[in-house]
């Protein structure tokens, strides 16, 4: 009998892990101790109790990401003990940890600070071997065991994740492919929701539910935004694969976006750009990490056009390479580099009213660019193609574009669908396939992604024909050119030929990233990042998930019937998306409708000043003396000093340098903190020297600025009308930016916000008051629906937007957002909500 137990749990053992590497599953991430109570994550794997005998066996995948707080992953309980799995970051390490509830700790097992990291996955499996009272947990197939746990041979327990009736605290985590099973059942749960609170086993049978989830599986559909700059100039881009960094090259610094740590960076260069940028174009040379600025057209005569910088950061110097141009422009071509022999080639693009299809190579000796032969299959002439590097050592693959035969633009252009192999050494170039999509006309961006099993590419791809288009990412196989769609669509406008765009990939996040660079004028742009998880997951899933409790087995249906309606709701989440969600797992916030003619809450913005500004109300911006926006050269650690600075000269007088170490610095002794402290501060010095009337002092033991009146600061502003109690019609575009520093999560910056949102809410409420009584419906609609995002339970602010709405809208719509409310209330406070919508009305 007892080796019938062992092969049967070697058996189950050996389930798991086949369902687990059978799932693409992206998983839950969990709402955690930043989040309010009411929205941490709960998960009842099964909504209430289930029995399990002679052994219960859990295993699930688990991404731990917390380096800050104490929390629980997984409490199992019965009606005799109670036994949980939580975390704690100690000492640079974090733990899991096994206990007996309110007993002892069994088990302390030690991660690895490489493990520490979102999206890095580990496989927990915990065997609580019933009859002979022990447990083993195995964290990447390393034991750790422990026995005398109080158990017997069946056990009837609950299984919550995350927030229990227990313990409220939660960390940062996410877990996907979660398997449950004893001797007789088994059950598995991929995680692979879209929406909702149910939770489905494979077979889509509803057993759990979770309360305030994130569902990971969109992020691996819909663009996600994480960047978006401004510049009165022109600016390059690239992504760097050896240090993962994004790069962004300005006229005067290095600005550089880490997709592992969310980290954005300036850094000045050491001197000079040699070339005067004009569409921006680069590429990198990974052997020597360094980047070539190069323009091709529309360089002054005897002026550097190639110009190549050492990517060490700290050694940002540029160099000048030579002087070589074109007799006229190639918008749209494509470049790429030959490690083997060192050198970068260049091929099609459109210019002179001409599509062209010659190889250029750049010669070092004579510093021109020189015709390069290729024997094989003809590529006809063209510009918005896709490269990028292929399957096989010294070929790019080469695809799609939009030209014709001859070259001549007066003769129209078509698009091409085709798959090219040029190898680089010797020279030729083979034709793979041609396809005819039916899924409309498009173009490729810049250049396309090799996925990581080389069976296939991704590529952006858009009507390049139409100023307000859609980016959506494309998956072809390379044996075939098969395709399907795997993400939804990224509105952008391209207006301007210089518009570029760009598809990027990090293997070590296994994210995408689309970058747009929109021009406005030929000096003035606007850089955009979005970012994607992978893998992508497509729209035929996406069809499907619109039907959870039937899953489908065949997607075709889907996709026929609901194209046209899924690019409708894709293009709404993606709109309410560009709003920006915070990186850590906040639960989404109640989407309520726009009022038909209404502004639009971002319009409030419009008329902001834009020199020797400071905002920090709403997404944090700073205008030089000179209007230049100097936000992308505050790094984290620099805007947390400046905002703890700001706050601390507006509501007192400073702050010592002692409490500045203990807000930046919690884990180092005061004293060890001088040196990085005065690092710091000189590069905020340098950061905000071109802010006129804004002085950085020490007085007394304090640091604190000197704010004059040329200088604007949204807070300071808000900060007098609180103080006086004069509110005017001048004063709530400049309060509905948004909330006080909303991006940051700092604790010192807790009590600051919670004392700004109470005397902001009183204020308010006495203004949406005086609105309504002056029938100013629309300002007193727009008054109570900030108050609800600050306060998402105000019975008064709610009283004011229904019965504003039932005004503007009539009875019906009104019924709806009222409806919305109070599901939302009863979902988080598990109480119906007290108001009724018959009693609401002015």
């Amino acid at each position: 009998m007892g080796l019938l137990k062992r092969r049967s749990n070697f058996f189950y053992i050996l389930l798991l892990l086949i369902n687990a590497f059978n799932t693409k599953a992206q998983g839950l991430q969990f709402n955690a101790n930043d989040s309010l109570l009411i929205k941490r994550t709960s998960y009842n794997v099964f909504n209430g109790n289930a029995t399990f005998s002679d052994h219960l066996l859990i295993s699930f995948d688990l991404s731990v990401w917390d380096r800050s707080n104490l929390g629980y992953i997984l409490n199992v309980a019965d009606k005799e003990n109670s036994y949980s799995l939580s975390y704690l970051f100690n000492n640079d390490t974090g733990y899991l940890n096994f206990n007996i509830d309110a007993r002892s700790n069994k088990i302390k097992i030690p991660l690895q600070p490489s493990l520490l990291v979102r999206k890095k996955w580990m496989k927990v499996v915990m065997n609580f071997n019933l009859d002979k009272d022990e447990v083993t947990i195995a964290v990447n197939n390393k034991n750790y065991q422990t026995s005398e746990l109080g158990l017997h041979d069946k056990i009837t327990a609950r299984l919550v994740f995350g927030k229990n009736p227990l313990y409220t605290e939660v960390p940062h985590i996410a877990i996907k492919n979660l398997s449950v099973s004893d001797n007789k059942k088994n059950y598995f749960f991929p995680l692979n929701e879209w929406s909702g609170n149910n939770v489905h086993d494979e077979k889509g049978n509803t057993v759990g539910y979770v309360d305030n989830p994130f569902w990971l599986t969109r992020e691996s559909y819909f663009w996600k935004p994480v960047f978006n700059r401004s510049f009165k100039q022109v600016a390059g881009l690239n992504f760097n694969p050896l240090d993962q960094n994004l790069s962004i090259f300005s006229k005067d610094s290095l600005i550089t976006y880490n997709a592992q740590n969310k980290d954005l960076v300036a850094r000045p260069y050491k001197n000079a750009m040699p070339v005067n940028m004009v569409l921006g174009k680069n590429i990198l040379n990974t052997k020597e990490n360094r980047v070539y600025i190069y323009e091709l057209f529309d360089v002054q005569a005897g002026q550097p056009s190639i110009a190549s910088l050492n990517l060490d950061l700290n050694n940002l110097e540029w160099q000048t390479v030579g002087k070589a141009t074109l007799p006229n422009q190639l918008h749209h071509h494509n470049i790429f580099y030959d490690a083997t022999g060192d050198t970068i080639y260049l091929f099609g693009g459109y210019g002179n009213y001409k599509y062209h299809n010659t190889f250029l190579y750049y010669d070092k000796r004579t510093d021109a660019w020189q015709p390069q032969t290729f024997t094989g299959d003809k590529i006809t002439p063209r510009f918005f193609s896709a490269a990028g590097l292929s399957d096989k050592p010294n070929e790019i693959f080469l695809f799609g574009g939009y030209g014709n035969e001859s070259g001549n633009q007066v003769i129209g252009g078509k698009q091409y669908y085709d798959l090219y192999r040029i190898n680089v050494q010797n020279h030729t170039i083979k034709k793979c396939w041609e396809i005819q999509p039916d899924s409309g006309v498009f173009v490729p961006a810049n250049n396309l992604i090799l996925s990581a099993d080389k069976q296939y590419f991704y590529a952006l791809c858009y009507p390049h024909e139409m100023a307000r288009t859609a980016l959506t990412l494309y998956k072809f196989s390379i044996k075939d050119g098969s395709y399907e769609i795997v993400s939804a669509p990224i509105p952008v406008i391209s207006e301007r030929i210089e518009s570029d765009i760009n598809l990027f990939s990090d293997i070590n996040t296994n994210e995408f990233f689309c970058t747009i660079q929109e021009f406005t004028d030929r000096h003035n742009s606007v850089i955009k990042v979005f970012s994607l998880e992978g893998p992508p997951l497509s729209r035929a899933l996406y069809l499907q998930s619109l039907e959870p409790e039937k899953p489908s087995r065949n997607f075709v249906p889907y996709i026929i019937a609901g194209v046209f309606i899924i690019s409708v709701i894709a293009g709404i989440i993606l709109l309410r998306r560009k709003k920006g969600q915070s990186q850590a797992a906040v639960a989404a916030p109640l989407m309520i409708p726009e009022v038909e003619n209404e502004p639009a809450e971002t319009e409030a913005a419009v008329n902001q000043i834009t020199q020797n500004a400071i905002y920090i109300l709403g997404d944090f911006l700073v205008y030089d003396a000179k209007g230049m926006d100097i936000t992308h050269l505050f790094s984290p650690k620099i805007k947390q000093l400046f905002a703890l600075i700001l706050l601390n000269s507006i509501n007192g007088e400073g702050i010592s340098s002692r409490k500045i170490s203990s807000a930046l610095w919690p884990d180092k002794e005061y004293t060890k903190t001088k040196n990085i402290r005065g690092v710091t501060f000189n590069h905020l010095r340098n950061v905000i020297s071109n802010i006129s009337g804004l002085e950085l002092n020490f007085s007394g033991d304090n640091y604190f600025f000197k704010l004059d009146e040329t200088v604007f600061c949204d807070y300071a502003f808000v900060s007098k009308i609180l103080d006086h109690g004069e509110f005017t019609d001048a004063s709530l575009p400049v309060i509905l930016r948004g909330g006080l520093l909303h991006e940051m999560h700092d604790t010192w910056l807790e009590t600051v916000k919670y004392e700004y949102e109470h005397r902001l809410i009183n204020l308010l409420m006495r203004e949406v008051k005086l609105s309504c009584d002056a029938n100013n419906l629309k300002q007193a609609l727009e008054i109570s629906r900030y108050i609800l995002k600050t306060e998402p339970f105000n019975e008064e602010a709610l009283k004011y937007e229904i019965a504003v709405l039932k005004k503007l809208k009539g009875a019906d719509y009104a019924r709806k957002i009222f409806d919305l409310h109070a599901a939302d209330y009863r979902r988080s406070l598990g109480d119906d909500c007290p108001l009724k919508f018959e009693d609401i009305n002015l």
